[in-house]
């Protein structure tokens, strides 16, 4: 089957030039969780040359309401390994490498430095700081978050933004199960693949800017952010 027959519908929104453009871009999704499963299979379906998974997490029940590459059959797999599966299921396109790794615990710094850009689909803050510790100075890191049905994302440069550590450094990490709708998952890892994309194609729209969403009471706002010296 020819690569141009999958990706007709996208090469007629984008064009041939940039869906080639894409075809020759790798990213790293730190985290397969949540928003990590939506945003692997957007950047899949869209013609992204490789995707880097790194994520130590095992598949069990409580991740089935929100984890959408992983059903009953998976539990107990390595998310990495069956999201993998799903992956290169998918258009055949996508180099899919999978890292079975806790970020910070192991060096990864090899793989990023392999890729254009990183998406942060983490769960704790420790992680998502020694992740943006990593970034070269050419490198974005789109960054999402959620909790309940509220959302939001940013994309993230070393030296250009606001850092990870000057928005949650004095937040301390919730306690507890921490609720999350299906909705938000799909919103918010929705929004990331878009903000993945046009920060590869240098289309960034969230440079400076925090996008909040709330599904109960449908709230889209766009706070801007400054960095300080």
């Amino acid at each position: 089957m020819k690569k141009e027959d999958i990706f007709a519908r996208n090469i007629a929104f984008r064009g041939a030039e940039k869906q080639a453009s894409l075809s020759e871009k790798s990213m790293l999704i730190a985290g397969v969780g949540a928003l990590g499963c939506i945003v692997a299979e957007i950047l899949a379906r869209s013609g992204i040359g490789t995707l880097y998974l790194v994520d130590r997490g095992i598949i069990d029940p409580p991740d089935l309401n929100r984890q959408t590459l992983y059903s009953l059959k998976d539990i107990g797999r390595a998310k990495t390994e069956a999201a993998a599966e799903k992956l290169i299921a998918m258009t055949g396109q996508t180099r899919i490498i999978p890292i079975q790794a806790s970020i910070g615990d192991i060096d990864i710094s090899e793989a990023i430095d392999h890729c254009h850009g990183v998406a942060d689909c983490l769960d704790n803050f420790a992680s998502r700081f020694a992740l943006e510790d990593l970034l070269a100075e050419t490198m974005f890191m789109v960054h999402g978050a959620l909790q309940g049905d509220y959302g939001q994302l940013t994309t993230l440069i070393p030296g250009e933004t606001v850092s990870l550590r000057d928005l949650y450094g004095r937040i301390s990490e919730p306690q507890g199960i921490v609720p999350v709708t299906p909705a938000i998952v799909f919103c918010i890892g929705s929004l990331m693949s878009q903000e993945i994309l046009k920060n590869l194609l240098h289309e960034p729209l969230l440079k400076n800017r925090i996008q909040i969403v709330g599904l109960s009471g449908f709230v889209f706002s766009s706070i801007p952010v400054t960095k300080t010296n």
